[in-house]
């Protein structure tokens, strides 16, 4: 490594501020959590802090907590981000919430190097891998130089850069699955993509924690060892974390006192329906805050992206799922044992592989064996398929 050359480094700033991607103690987190806890309408799940703490440069360092869109994820990534992040005082927005009244909360404060990255984000235009990895790497790279005065030759890997610097790093990854959905992401271009992950965390002494959110299961695309350092927390499988993703019952009926526009009776007729690990009531945000706000209960959170998954998944074993999905349109369960899927496949085609997919994505909820389409946002859409 040399040290940066000032005119070829201030080039590539400029280049930085038009598109940031990642932050290397910066606080942009900091601003858009803050801007969450300001929002009229904010449930507090600063706790969730208190459960990842106590993994931070440890064996259990890696977390992956995967959910359907709009479950919350990215507003509990600022949060970590401007929780953790080193160079700033945080105090202002953390004194209010309930990590405040914890024994431990001094303890993690504003005390680690942060690298937060949006991995949905995407240069202008992005019609291949290449160019979707190469911005990737660039901002990365960029930030480290601009933070540490590093200049590395192109090719150089960025976990060489990592160390280089000498100090160790909280990773903070938002949406590691988005580029999946890309078209331009064949079989080939997943297994890079791992092993580009692979390389940047996997067994780095520079890593004091990376914590990963996404839709899709991380485990189930490493069909080898790649990402196997993973502890994976999905709608199938998680008792942890459970409570951080979504609202409960209990929050949105405090929700619902509060605002007076909508009764939690009402509201729980439209929404309720997916469950936490010990059967408490769970709520998709993005419906919730969209009703107290405007005051009516409509479809919302099932106008968020494209419903063709459920028709896709449906359509990928049409005999024998089909019948499940009529059995639930008609209320009734489907009693089954779900073990996830590879969404690295050309196609799905197990009936287990389908309803895996169709709960991942949050078109259905399971709990203790049993499947069910969660709620009446979710019936109004599903239910035309089975026509």
């Amino acid at each position: 490594m040399t040290k940066r050359n000032d005119s070829w480094y201030n080039e590539r700033s400029e280049l930085i501020r038009r598109c940031p991607m990642h932050c290397l103690d910066t606080n942009g987190p900091l601003i858009l959590f803050e801007q969450s806890v300001n929002s009229e309408i904010y449930v507090d799940k600063s706790l969730l802090i208190e459960q990842i703490s106590p993994k931070i440069k440890t064996g259990n360092k890696y977390i992956c907590v995967t959910r359907p869109r709009r479950f919350g994820k990215t507003v509990n990534a600022n949060m970590l981000a401007a929780y953790y992040t080193k160079g700033f005082d945080s105090h202002t927005i953390f004194d209010g919430l309930t990590i405040a009244g914890t024994k431990n909360y001094q303890t993690h404060l504003n005390r680690y190097h942060v690298i937060h990255m949006d991995l949905s984000r995407r240069p202008d235009p992005c019609d291949s891998y290449e160019a979707y990895i190469g911005y990737v790497k660039f901002q990365l790279t960029q930030d480290l130089e601009r933070t540490y005065g590093l200049h590395a030759p192109e090719g150089v890997p960025i976990h060489d850069i990592l160390m280089e610097t000498g100090d160790t790093f909280v990773f903070i990854l938002d949406e590691w699955d988005s580029a999946f959905y890309e078209t331009f992401m064949g079989q080939k271009e997943k297994i890079h993509y791992l092993k580009f992950l692979k390389g940047l965390l996997k067994d780095q002494p520079y890593v004091d924690l990376a914590y990963m959110t996404g839709v899709l299961p991380i485990a189930k695309y490493s069909s080898g060892s790649e990402l196997n350092m993973f502890e994976e927390y999905s709608f199938i499988n998680d008792n942890v974390y459970d409570d951080y993703f979504g609202f409960t019952g209990d929050e949105v009926k405090a929700l619902c006192q509060k605002t007076q526009k909508v009764s939690y009776e009402e509201l729980a007729d439209w929404y309720d329906g997916y469950r936490t690990s010990n059967g408490e009531s769970l709520f998709n945000p993005r419906s919730v805050i969209n009703t107290l706000t405007r005051g009516v209960c409509l479809n919302y959170w099932t106008e968020t992206g494209p419903m063709d998954e459920v028709a896709c998944c449906i359509e990928h074993n049409a005999d024998e799922v089909r019948e499940d999905v009529v059995r639930m349109v008609a209320g009734n369960p489907v009693r089954i044992r779900l073990e996830g899927y590879s969404a690295s496949q050309e196609q799905m085609t197990t009936r287990n592989e389908i309803l895996s997919a169709m709960t991942v994505y949050g078109f259905l909820s399971y709990h203790e064996g049993e499947l069910r389409i969660p709620n009446r946002e979710l019936m109004e859409k599903i239910k035309p398929l089975c026509g």
